[in-house]
């Protein structure tokens, strides 16, 4: 059960259309009479639609006409009225009730009631009421405000209502963003995105999301950043043959650093730190091996995937490092080896073994006449169909 309090508290306030607009209630839109809301609103409906996010409409009202499309967090509904009056049939799906109820009110004025329904989140983050076969799943700068699991908890239970062939759609706020602002503890970080009262805001990329959509299968249809990377926006294509079955999303494992630091990481010329994160130095000399990590004892959790995804969070603060998958055997997995040079900041990478399964984790100096320095912080392995 998620404790949603705090961020029902916030989510009452929502963008006057453009971030630069500031925010207003819900319930102080509400107390207006009918004349006066509807032109409050359209005006605010308009800064959105010609400001940094108005290119959704000519993009997407295409795709979206006479489809059925989930959105999670619909705020004040902008996005839900833009393209319900092109044809869209668009359930709005939100933990705040004051948010909803303008959203319908709204809606009866502009006579869109036929293809406009509201649902209320609750705490169990369930969508057990709604029909499944859902055409999209829209999630516009909402989920990334609760912590990694509860919205990996939503996500799921949303994508069980996507059809195959459905899309996945997400703008987030993108690493490079949360970098340049300081990379705040996200607890801390929403102040900064979203005002005082916002309780979380945490970074994705299109690898984080994925890995919060794990296993489900995924083909990628847009990734890109806008507004100096401010944002990012992600669109995915559900490719199951069938409706994704929640049951399987348990095929995932988080590796716990220290254990693993202690016990099983070998090699290097200094001793490892058990603590997060893991230090390593490698030895001076060009492909010289510097550390090894065992990942049998992991893949047991993500089951017989055809593809064995290893996320990593991690920094090299000298010359250049090759972290890579290997098999039993020693030998390195297809285009299963990334080279990460130096640089100040923390870096996302995934590696993917799609041929065989990773024995370990090898890490190498390839820094000639250097010897490298790399840090892991975290470590997430997860299954792939």
């Amino acid at each position: 059960m998620a404790a949603l309090g705090p961020y029902r508290e916030k989510w009452r306030e929502a963008p006057q259309g453009s971030d630069t607009d500031g925010r207003v209630f819900s319930s102080e839109l509400l107390s207006l009479p009918d004349d006066g809301l509807l032109a409050r609103w359209e005006a605010m409906a308009a800064r959105r639609a010609t400001g940094e996010l108005g290119w959704l409409a000519p993009l997407y009202a295409d795709t979206f006409r006479e489809r059925r499309v989930l959105e999670l967090g619909s705020g004040l509904g902008f996005d839900a009225m833009r393209f319900a009056e092109r044809g869209a049939r668009w359930t709005c799906a939100d933990i705040v009730p004051d948010n909803l109820a303008l959203i319908r009110r709204v809606a009866a004025l502009k006579r869109l009631g036929d293809r406009i329904e509201t649902y209320l989140i609750s705490d169990d983050l369930s969508f057990a009421t709604l029909a499944p076969g859902y055409d999209a799943i829209w999630v516009f700068g909402s989920i990334h405000h609760v912590p990694f699991e509860v919205a990996r908890q939503e996500a799921l239970a949303a994508l069980a209502l996507l059809k195959p062939g459905g899309r996945w759609l997400e703008l987030v706020y993108p690493p490079e963003r949360w970098l340049r602002e300081g990379s705040p503890p996200f607890e801390q970080w929403g102040r900064l995105t979203d005002g005082e009262r916002t309780p979380w805001a945490e970074w994705h990329d299109a690898e984080k999301v994925r890995r919060r959509l794990a296993p489900a299968p995924l083909r990628t249809v847009l990734d890109f950043g806008f507004c100096a990377d401010n944002y990012r926006w992600i669109d995915f294509e559900f490719t199951g043959t069938s409706a994704f079955d929640p049951g399987r999303a348990a095929q995932f494992a988080s590796i716990d650093l220290a254990p693993i630091a202690r016990l099983q990481f070998t090699g290097g010329r200094r001793p490892l730190r058990s603590s997060s994160p893991w230090t390593v130095v490698c030895p001076q000399g060009l492909f010289a091996d510097a550390a090894q990590l065992d990942l049998r004892p992991h893949l047991a959790a993500v089951g017989n995937a055809s593809t064995v995804a290893l996320d990593l969070e991690l920094r090299v603060r000298r010359g250049a490092v090759g972290i890579g998958l290997v098999d039993d055997g020693g030998t390195y997995l297809p285009a299963a080896e990334a080279v990460i040079a130096a640089g100040e900041d923390w870096r996302h990478v995934t590696l993917r073994a799609a041929a065989g399964r990773p024995a370990s984790l090898r890490l190498r100096n390839l820094y000639a006449g250097r010897r490298g320095h790399i840090e892991i912080r975290s470590a997430f392995l997860r299954a792939e169909p």
